[in-house]
């Protein structure tokens, strides 16, 4: 396999994640990669590349195995993950220190608004149960009172009970995440978007040279990929309805009826953690030949003149 080969075939896809794959595992497990907990921003920032790597990598690993047994679903939901973690490896490993913090900001605001919510919720079903025991203890005294006036009538046509009302049976969800939050100190909440991310990357890639073309297209696709397996939406209902006529018979598929997104997703999965191992390994002068390879053989033309391109 070179950078000359011809269009990967899926069987080339599957040879290249377990190249790629295997050169990642021997990569971390040498000495380069030992990092001492000094606490400095660069062990930080080193830190954290790897594990955005290890993850991208263990996604491809996943959908590979979707792919080998045709899990169009599993591929869609993998790809689009994959996607987010490749964009998340390289915001990190091109953005530095800064770029962790940014991340550390993200994670604070979102468990800030799982607290609150739980914090919401426990305070709502609290208010919710006293208040329904409240009108149970009414309706109890009033059919007492409805049951001792049918006892005293009983020539009369019985008034029959009102209904118990119904106590919430939910427990509080317990959830307390006080502490972790704590953890972040002063580091302000503030969320990440993945739109932000790629505003980052194009400004950064003509600048530090790895790249020349605006990273928009990709968050394009993202968000393509998002509505067509991540996401319930109408358009991705719609995908089941088998194809008829106005006023047809309206036939359901037991899967999406659109086409298949495996070889695209796969294909692009492969050639973005080659990609992002040749960055993320020379951090610490790994040796990749086997990602370079890679990443050189499946390079895609922005300008749409090849034979071929990854996810096009």
């Amino acid at each position: 396999m070179d950078a000359d080969s011809p269009a990967p075939t899926m069987e080339h896809l599957s040879e290249a994640t377990r190249l790629i794959l295997s050169e990642i595992d021997a990569a971390f497990s040498t000495r380069r990669w030992q990092l001492l907990d000094t606490g400095t921003e660069r062990v930080q920032w080193l830190a954290y590349n790897a594990a955005a790597l290890r993850h991208c990598a263990q996604l491809l690993r996943e959908i590979e195995a979707a792919v080998q047994s045709g899990q169009e679903l599993a591929v869609r939901l993998l790809g689009r993950a994959h996607m987010e973690a490749w964009l998340v490896c390289l915001y990190i490993h091109f953005g530095g220190y800064p770029a962790v913090r940014r991340l550390a900001q993200a994670a604070r605001h979102g468990l800030e608004g799982i607290d609150q919510e739980a914090k919401d919720f426990d305070e709502w079903l609290a208010t919710a149960k006293k208040a329904a025991r409240k009108r149970v203890r009414k309706v109890e005294r009033a059919n007492s009172g409805i049951a001792k006036r049918n006892e005293s009538a009983p020539d009369k046509p019985p008034t029959p009970p009102h209904a118990i009302p119904h106590v919430p049976q939910l427990t509080p969800t317990g959830l307390d995440l006080d502490a972790v939050i704590a953890s972040f100190g002063e580091l302000e909440a503030q969320g990440l978007p993945v739109s932000e991310i790629i505003d980052s990357l194009s400004k950064w890639a003509p600048q530090m040279g790895f790249g020349k073309e605006n990273f928009r297209p990709l968050y394009l696709i993202y968000r393509v990929m998002s509505v067509s397996g991540t996401h319930t939406t109408k358009s991705l209902l719609d995908t089941y309805f088998l194809p008829f006529k106005p006023g047809g018979f309206i036939k359901v598929s037991s899967a999406p009826a659109n086409g298949s997104m495996i070889e695209t997703t796969f294909v692009t999965a492969v050639y973005s953690t080659a990609y992002a191992a040749t960055n993320v390994l020379a951090a610490r002068d790994c040796p990749r030949p086997v990602c370079d390879t890679i990443e050189e053989w499946l390079r895609p033309d922005p300008s749409g003149r090849s034979a071929w391109a990854p996810g096009g």
